[in-house]
Parts: structure tokens; C-alpha cells; sequence
């Protein structure tokens, strides 16, 4: 059984993954604007600074992307935003099923916090089901899991914590998760201050991470 846990945003979807064997694969999704993220010669701009590092580092995979959501217009922006959700769940799907070809694959998501409010919740709901969609065409609906924020945030210790309470159990280990341990990702934290400001794209994978251990406890 392949495990996959999802963390969704609109600019930094995040992914752990973990194998038959038990061992782990993180993932980030990350909105880079219209620049190449390779492209020699170029500083990568600070925000990207730890993904570089983590990518370099082989302690996580990365795939960049582009939003192309401009128009000032509603009609022509609301179009936009169509195509934006379609390409971005399609490249979490062809990434998904590139690393992980297999009948035997659970996905678990976080459901939405219905205390959120404002445009950019109601964005999120957007994208969100585009990309649950095609989880259900890609996995079945029987192998899709979608767990309350609270849930997933208990395991962790609490469930109304901040993302910074949920970097520290990741970094504390709180799960006494020896295959956690192992992980270059695990290791790069440890010694790391997450109590005030948290580096893209920590945050988004750890709360994947979670997500995934919320299916290992619905085994």
C-alpha cells in the first residue's frame, strides 16, 4: 500500500508520500511566476531560498509553476482561474502517477476550515475540487480520504494548532516515527527556530505529512 497525504494551497501545494516499505518522499508544488527555475545565471529569489536548498539537498522533490491568473476583468479572470486549477491539479496528478504507478494508493486531503471566509477561501474551494475530481478519476472515491483540520492537527497534539506548533511536533517527532527520522527532510529541521516564521515550503509538507499519518491511523 502507497499512502499519499495532500496539503492544498493555491501557490504551495505540498506532498509526503510513503512507500510499501514505510520510507518517505516529500513534495512541493510551487507558484515561481513566469521566471525558469533553472535557468542559469540567475538568484533565486529569497522566498525560494530553503526550496533550493531542500531540492539540491535531494531531501524533497520540486516542481515550479505558473499562475496565470492577470485580467482586472471578472468575466475574463473567472476564466482564468478555470484553466489556472485545471493546470495545477493536472500537474500534481501526472507527478503522482510519473513516481507512483500502482492499484494499491490511498490519498488523503484536509477539509476545509469553515471558519475561513473571503475570496480567497472561496478560490480555495475552487482549485480544491478541480483536484479532488481528478483524485477520484485517477484513484477512485473509495481510496480518497478526507479528514477534518481538526483531526489532523490532534495528531499532532492539538487540535486548534498554529502552523508553528505543527513545524515543532514534525521537528520533536512526536509520532516516534523512526522512518521519519531517517529522512534528510527531518534532519535538515532539527536545530531550526520555527516558533516565528516558518520557510516555504516547510509548512505545506508538514501538514501533508500529517495528513498522510491521519490515513495510517484509518487503516
Amino acid at each position: 500500500m502507497i499512502y499519499i497525504g495532500i496539503d492544498f494551497s493555491l501557490n504551495s501545494p505540498g506532498a509526503c508520500i510513503q512507500d510499501q516499505d514505510g520510507s518517505y518522499t516529500f513534495i512541493t508544488f510551487f507558484n515561481y511566476g513566469n521566471r525558469i527555475w533553472d535557468e542559469e545565471g540567475k538568484k533565486i529569489p529569497k522566498a525560494f531560498s530553503a526550496h533550493k536548498e531542500l531540492m539540491d539537498d535531494e531531501a524533497i522533490l520540486g516542481f515550479p509553476y505558473h499562475r496565470e491568473v492577470t485580467s482586472k476583468e471578472f468575466l475574463f479572470r473567472e476564466r482564468q482561474k478555470l484553466t489556472d486549477a485545471g493546470s495545477i491539479s493536472s500537474l500534481i496528478i501526472n507527478v503522482l502517477k510519473t513516481f507512483y504507478d500502482s492499484d494499491d494508493i490511498k490519498v488523503g486531503l484536509e477539509g476545509f476550515s469553515y471558519g475561513s471566509k473571503g475570496n480567497s477561501f472561496i478560490d480555495i474551494i475552487q482549485y480544491n475540487t478541480f483536484l479532488r475530481k481528478e483524485l477520484v478519476k485517477t484513484y477512485d472515491v473509495d481510496n480518497l480520504f478526507v479528514f477534518q483540520p481538526s483531526h489532523v492537527k490532534k495528531l499532532a497534539g492539538k487540535g486548534n494548532a498554529n502552523k508553528h506548533y505543527m513545524a515543532e511536533a514534525f521537528q520533536n517527532d512526536v509520532l516516534n516515527d523512526k522512518n521519519l527520522r531517517k529522512t534528510k527532510l527531518w534532519k535538515w529541521c532539527q536545530g531550526k527556530d520555527f516558533s516565528t516564521k516558518i520557510p516555504k515550503p516547510i509548512d505545506d509538507i508538514v501538514d501533508a505529512y500529517f495528513i498522510l499519518k491521519s490515513l495510517n491511523s484509518n487503516k
